[in-house]
């Protein structure tokens, strides 16, 4: 329960059209700015779920944890995630029974097919605290934010993209971010600024170097997905025990082969 009781501050953004400048339709960012004093941090793990009748999936977090908090699925959907602790009013109410907001992602990454099951998985849960949520679709090539709470569930891309403002919260074309919570201006403004510097160039070598690390949105980890050709880059704190950089965004980054990854046979 204690990611629905902390919600956590963090980032993400998905990028796909004229925005990007790789091989690939869609890039999605999930960068989780979590508690760095507890144990978290020592032990950080990548499990691949090969269910039976379902979506294999990639589910990024720490041992032990079983719920959805960053992951992508063999149907090219990824999962992001905000808490909210600065909501406007369009939040509404929010609620602590319901669905566990890690289930919710996790069931997305192992059962749904498209983005418009995802949304549809959303506006049929019985939903909690307030949050910013995205969904990415590799298939498709898009990417999707929702502001999520007890009694609201409204869908986000380029065009309607909101806390809308000119200045500190920009809409982009092909083109949707939230840095480290709702009412936030000034991480929202870095990265607008960061993703419009780079507009057209956008890659993940780029989106690592350039976005996150001069935002420093990713302290516990972070991770971004090439949904459509199944790559993960993915960076992890260093354990208390560690030296060097400590936050994630500022650590050496992995590149795995999800296709390969989901190709593997169960024992």
């Amino acid at each position: 329960m204690i990611a629905g009781l902390t919600q956590g501050k963090c980032s993400m953004f998905g990028a796909w059209g004229d925005a990007i400048n790789f091989g690939g339709s869609v890039l999605q960012l999930r960068a989780l700015d979590w508690d760095m004093d507890g144990p978290f941090r020592d032990f950080p793990q990548i499990t691949v779920y090969h269910p039976d009748n379902n979506h294999t999936f990639a589910n990024i977090g720490m041992t032990g944890f079983v719920g959805g908090l960053t992951g992508v699925s063999d149907a090219k959907l990824g999962i992001s995630e905000i808490g909210v602790d600065y909501p406007d009013d369009t939040f509404g109410t929010e609620s602590r029974i319901g669905v566990p907001f890690i289930f919710l992602l996790r069931d997305i990454l192992q059962f749904d097919d498209t983005i418009d099951d995802a949304i549809s998985r959303m506006a049929n849960a019985h939903r909690t605290c307030d949050l910013i949520l995205g969904v990415g679709d590799g298939k498709l090539g898009t990417f999707r934010g929702m502001e999520y709470s007890y009694s609201t569930l409204k869908v986000f891309d380029d065009q309607n993209m909101q806390p809308y403002d000119a200045t500190w919260h920009p809409r982009i074309k092909d083109t949707v971010y939230w840095g480290m919570d709702w009412i936030c201006p000034s991480y929202n403004e870095v990265l607008g600024e960061q993703i419009q510097k780079y507009y057209g160039q956008i890659s993940p070598q780029i989106a690592i170097q350039y976005l996150t690390a001069i935002e420093k949105s990713g302290d516990n980890h972070l991770a971004f997905y090439d949904l459509s050709n199944l790559e993960l880059y993915v960076s992890f704190a260093a354990p208390h025990s560690v030296g060097g950089p400590v936050a994630a965004y500022d650590r050496q980054f992995t590149h795995l082969d999800l296709t390969k990854l989901f190709a593997e046979q169960r024992p």
